[in-house]
């Protein structure tokens, strides 16, 4: 089989059968195993590449290769319940449109392990099942649009490993925000520490003094969803999202590439279910002398008239 894609042919091989009536594919870059078919299905984007369908199924970027999807990307999908689909990203992972993952009735897990993963469309976590996202040993996700997590999915982030958010050049995080929580299943995010989440904002040139991000997190109001159904834990703290005070204590010290000399609030809007990020310039070294100059300028004024 053979398409057109960030090379200009791809070629699907088979490797060797592994099983009876599983056979191992390669595939420029990565590994698949089981059922993994290429279909045309417009619930999951047009064309795309099925890890487990109709069957277990299995994906794998080794270390050293490099993966490069034109199409959307499912992990874990129906007709059967039992049978896991697994992807494992030790490599490259350069995904141009969507990544679902558990579809209907079939969970799927996803394992970025010392990889990196670049997907430029939407990341749904959990499309009508459970979803689970480990990051570690160093590894990264990079998500160009939202993060959409759903159907009590976890995600973890660990040791130095990053999951990163992409903020435009105007400004706007994902169409349906950064995190989007998309039904009333509390979902969790468990990050070892605040800095392994990460806002890209090094496209957006904005010089102010303050700067608000809209929608960090957004919460499917038509649903009945509130930003309590998603659940953080920062080291041995964990809080909902719909905690201000929790969030700017624990969830502070995120980084955003381009804006690292602004100081971070977070602000709760409960009527519209919505949390923003409030970027505050942090006044140079050499304004904090002349604040200081004035104010004592101001004593002795003071101090002359009372005498």
């Amino acid at each position: 089989m053979k398409y057109d894609g960030f090379t200009s042919k791809m070629l699907m091989t088979f490797a060797s059968v592994v099983a009876a009536g599983t056979v191992a594919l390669a595939t420029d870059g990565i590994v698949l195993t089981g059922s993994c078919p290429r279909t045309n299905d417009a619930t999951f984007g047009g064309d795309v590449l099925k890890i487990g369908y109709g069957g277990a199924g299995y994906g794998r970027v080794e270390k050293g290769s490099v993966w490069n999807e034109a199409s959307n990307v499912l992990v874990g999908c129906c007709p059967d319940v039992t049978p896991h689909a697994t992807l494992h990203i030790y490599g490259t992972a350069n995904i141009a449109k969507n990544v679902y993952v558990s579809g209907k009735v079939r969970d799927g897990d996803c394992f970025v392990d010392g990889g990196l993963w670049n997907c430029s469309g939407l990341f749904y976590l959990g499309v009508a099942s459970k979803g689970t996202l480990l990051i570690n040993n160093g590894g990264k996700l990079t998500i160009g649009d939202t993060l959409r997590i759903n159907w009590g999915s976890t995600i973890e982030v660990k040791d130095s490993s990053i999951l990163q958010l992409s903020l435009d050049a105007s400004g706007n995080l994902g169409a349906n925000g950064g995190i989007h929580i998309f039904n009333n299943v509390t979902d969790s995010i468990s990050l070892d520490t605040a800095s392994n989440l990460v806002i890209d904002a090094s496209s957006y040139s904005n010089t102010a003094e303050e700067v608000i991000i809209d929608n960090f997190i957004t919460a499917e109001t038509k649903n009945s969803v509130t930003l309590a159904n998603l659940s953080f834990t920062v080291g041995n703290n964990t809080f909902s999202a719909d905690d201000e005070e929790a969030l700017n204590l624990h969830l502070g010290g995120i980084t955003i590439s381009g804006f690292e000399d602004y100081l971070k609030t977070f602000v709760v809007n409960s009527g519209n279910q919505t949390v923003a990020l409030r970027l505050s310039k942090i006044p140079e070294p050499s304004a904090f002398g002349l604040l200081a100059g004035l104010g004592a300028l101001a004593l002795i004024a003071t101090r002359r008239r009372r005498k």
